[in-house]
């Protein structure tokens, strides 16, 4: 995800998350997928909260990232 994002982006990360959990339920594999959904939501979240402490960790978060 990149360093900007909308309140749709965020809710079709949440739909994804949702399906994924229900993937994971059936069979492990999806695990990693959706650690990474929780993770992209987590910084959906804070780069369109107004804690600027929290977008500039979901920055450092992102830039971390391969």
């Amino acid at each position: 995800m990149g360093l900007s994002t909308t309140t749709a982006e965020l809710e079709r990360l949440r739909r994804a998350h949702a399906k994924v959990a229900r993937l994971v339920v059936d069979n492990a594999v999806y695990s990693p997928k959706f650690l990474r959904l929780e993770e992209e939501i987590a910084d959906a979240e804070a780069m369109l909260s107004g804690d600027i402490l929290a977008r500039a960790r979901a920055v450092a978060r992102q830039s971390a990232s391969p």
